[in-house]
């Protein structure tokens, strides 16, 4: 029977990019929001020139980016983060648990043969791959560190919103400019997490099979594919 090889979990990647890219519009969209609602009628009326250096000027800033800051931490909790990473924990454990038993059972060695009560001999299919607890330590690690990936691209996005609007209300700048230098922040922060998506995926499933060959090998069941 020939082996399966091993396929790259593409989809289980693009599906971890996109839900995170998702929630990076959110907090976009919530951002831009606030600007319109609140920036823009004030550069309109031409406020902020005049009031420059005005302490309530000073104020009212300060006081919207802990407004906007609240605004990101609601649509982007933390508990969001736990979620998605372990949904694409569990993806692509799941696949490759499943890559790896179809490689091994496919190895003519991994069938064990037993007897009836009628003294017949029966081949056995067994699961090479089932009950291995020893995997759970790296699982939960690769969970915690990408946990903090995650709410890196929010926390980076957050800080990188205030400096925009700091920046965009000391210089002057329109709401327009403003509004586009958020929306870069947003296409940069959706490129990171495509980025962190790709990089994992591949990393996680390369030494997740590694850890179950090794277990594997331990247990009797030969061969993998490449």
């Amino acid at each position: 029977m020939r082996v399966p090889h091993t396929r790259y979990p593409l989809r289980i990647e693009k599906s971890y990019a996109h839900t995170v890219g998702k929630a990076v519009g959110q907090v976009e969209s919530t951002t831009l929001l606030l600007l319109k609602s609140e920036v823009k009628p004030v550069i309109n009326r031409g406020t902020v020139n005049d009031s420059l250096y005005n302490d309530d000027m000073i104020d009212w800033v300060e006081s919207l980016i802990e407004r906007l800051k609240e605004l990101i931490l609601g649509s982007f909790t933390d508990t969001d983060a736990q979620q998605m990473v372990e949904r694409f924990m569990s993806a692509i454990s799941t696949s490759n648990r499943a890559n790896v038993s179809s490689q091994i059972q496919a190895h003519e060695l991994v069938k064990h043969a037993t007897l009836l009560p009628s003294g017949k001999p029966v081949i056995m299919a067994i699961n090479p791959v089932a009950g291995y607890a020893q995997l759970d330590g790296y699982v939960k690690g690769k969970i915690a560190e990408n946990v903090s990936y995650i709410k890196g691209i929010r926390d980076d996005y957050a800080t990188k919103i205030e400096q925009i609007i700091y920046r965009g209300v000391t210089k002057g700048q329109s709401y327009g400019e403003m509004a586009e230098a958020i929306r870069h922040q947003g296409k940069m922060s959706r490129n990171r997490a495509a980025f962190i998506a790709r990089d994992q995926s591949g990393t996680i499933y390369s030494q997740l099979k590694t850890h179950i060959s090794h277990l594997s090998v331990q247990n009797n069941y030969p061969g993998m594919a490449p």
